[in-house]
């Protein structure tokens, strides 16, 4: 897209399944610049005055978006298939694969300024920042504590930013093993002493696992992602199925 009148702001930029700036595809994913963290654990960006920052950050400014860094389109730009049968005398075996590549999706953003004990932590939290000297080596944030947050009436912003930032992105592309079934066709002479013509056992398992996704992902699936990140998959399925000819 090379010519667009848009007015987004940048909080609506950042957030969602994809929006667009004049020379970039429709649906784009942009996010903050995320600058690493400082000596109290706390995260970093570039804001929209070119300046590093923790929590001096505008998310209504329309105008001046440059800061932003563009990662990627949301949507696919490669997607198929894959599948065979394989058979060995009255055994029918079927594998299906399907695959996605060229996008990229958001993480889920779990991470605030404040927690409660209803809060659920994401795998994440166990290589967070917890003393000086962890941020060499680590980009996850330290859980902030009363005087952090005191100290800083708008440290939600920094937190906010991190959630949307250039840290919390990973590449959308998948190979899922979408199906595996196992077909049994009994043998003609079995069936005529009962006056049956066919009859045959399957067992099929649906959804079973991903051969291929993005290790940042920790086990979310990168198929099944909402508005703020990715979702829930859709469970696995096993099926019998037995059919029968008169």
């Amino acid at each position: 897209m090379t010519t667009l009148d848009s007015n987004e702001r940048v909080i609506d930029m950042i957030t969602g399944t994809g929006f667009t700036m004049e020379g970039y595809p429709v649906r784009s994913l942009f996010s903050m610049n995320f600058q690493g963290l400082n000596e109290e654990g706390l995260p970093t960006f570039i804001n929209e005055k070119g300046e590093v920052t923790v929590s001096d950050i505008n998310f209504q400014e329309r105008e001046n978006k440059s800061h932003l860094v563009y990662e990627g389109p949301t949507d696919p730009t490669i997607t198929g298939s894959f599948g065979n049968t394989f058979t060995y005398k009255n055994f029918r075996l079927n594998v299906f694969m399907t695959y996605s590549f060229g996008n990229f999706i958001r993480l889920n953003p779990v991470f605030s300024n404040t927690y409660s004990d209803l809060d659920a932590m994401p795998k994440e939290f166990k290589n967070r920042w917890t003393v000086p000297g962890d941020e060499k080596y680590t980009n996850i944030p330290v859980i902030a504590d009363q005087r952090q947050n005191t100290k800083d009436n708008y440290l939600s912003y920094a937190y906010n930013a991190y959630n949307y930032s250039t840290a919390r992105v990973a590449k959308g592309d998948f190979i899922r093993m979408k199906e595996i079934s196992l077909t049994y066709d009994f043998p003609k002479r079995w069936l005529e002493p009962l006056k049956v013509s066919d009859l045959s056992l399957k067992i099929q398992a649906t959804n079973l696992f991903l051969i291929y996704a993005d290790d940042k992902l920790n086990g979310q699936d990168p198929e099944f992602y909402n508005s703020g990140g990715v979702a829930s998959p859709v469970p696995r399925q096993f099926t019998l199925t037995v059919r029968l000819g008169i």
